[in-house]
């Protein structure tokens, strides 16, 4: 099944968009449509020695925590198969504009001796100690709590929740904590250099027409199955969350609405966006 595509916010943003840049309207954030994008997976990663190491095959984020985990790299065979499959953390990319790909500063002896990520082994997605010892293999300290942390820091520090490949994350459905059928994830608008998902949007649609909504990822909780979401909402307040709509007649862009802050029903200091259509 061909992955449906992953729209990359920030400074990712600037190449992967297969269409010439446009300027951005004075109200709000220019965004591509999820359409347009060129996915994620298959663009190249190179060491700062110009020796290629592989292509990215998927990403794996802890959508509760709007962290993303772990970018896959698939080297040797063709497109992973027959090949092998290496992770690194997000943070440790960097990008590089005038060559449009993704840079690692390792060698290649090292990454090529770097840890093997078995896809097979879904538990170990989630396992914080090899999360955590992939981190440090290329510098990186973990965002999550893990072992070695100063104790002082550790109450600051969240712990690494259920971390799931975005590419499954995509057409799944979110439900109101009733039950309430709310849609399902559209897009992914995350900022890979950051290591942060920014935020989803939520795509209803029925005999009233088709709605894009943008949803913080914190405010979503998996269900009992994981194969679904949750969102305390309902649909008439859905309605209310900010829209993604369509600039200029080409319909190749679209544009965020702003929305001033508010807090996500989660009992926790965090802010999402929203406010009425702009006219």
């Amino acid at each position: 099944m061909k992955l449906k595509s992953i729209v990359i916010a920030g400074t990712l943003a600037s190449y992967c968009g297969s269409m010439q840049a446009q300027p951005a309207p004075s109200n709000g954030q220019m965004l591509n449509p999820q359409q347009s994008f060129t996915e994620l997976a298959g663009i190249q990663v190179w060491n700062l020695q110009d020796q290629l190491l592989g292509r990215i095959k998927f990403v794996t984020a802890d959508l509760e925590n709007a962290q993303l985990v772990e970018v896959v790299i698939a080297s040797g065979g063709f497109f992973g198969l027959g090949g092998k499959l290496t992770s690194a953390p997000p943070r440790a990319f960097k990008l590089d504009t005038s060559r449009q790909v993704m840079r690692l500063d390792v060698s290649k002896a090292r990454f090529d001796a770097a840890p093997r990520f078995m896809t097979s082994d879904v538990a170990s997605y989630s396992n914080a100690a090899r999360v955590a010892a992939v981190s440090r293999y290329y510098g990186q300290q973990p965002w999550f709590h893990s072992a070695g942390l100063l104790s002082g820091r550790n109450a600051r520090i969240p712990h690494l929740g259920h971390v799931e490949r975005t590419d499954r994350i995509m057409g799944m459905s979110i439900k109101s904590t009733k039950g309430q059928y709310l849609g399902q994830v559209s897009s992914l608008m995350m900022d890979l250099p950051k290591g942060q998902i920014d935020h989803i949007v939520d795509e209803t649609q029925s005999m009233a027409g088709r709605g894009r909504y943008i949803v913080k990822a914190r405010a979503l909780r998996y269900n009992a199955t994981r194969n679904g979401l949750v969102l305390d909402e309902t649909l008439a307040s859905l309605k209310d969350e900010p829209h993604l709509k369509w600039v200029g007649d080409s319909r190749e862009y679209f544009q965020e609405e702003s929305y001033p802050n508010r807090k996500i029903p989660d009992g926790e200091a965090r802010t999402s966006r929203k406010s009425k259509a702009p006219h």
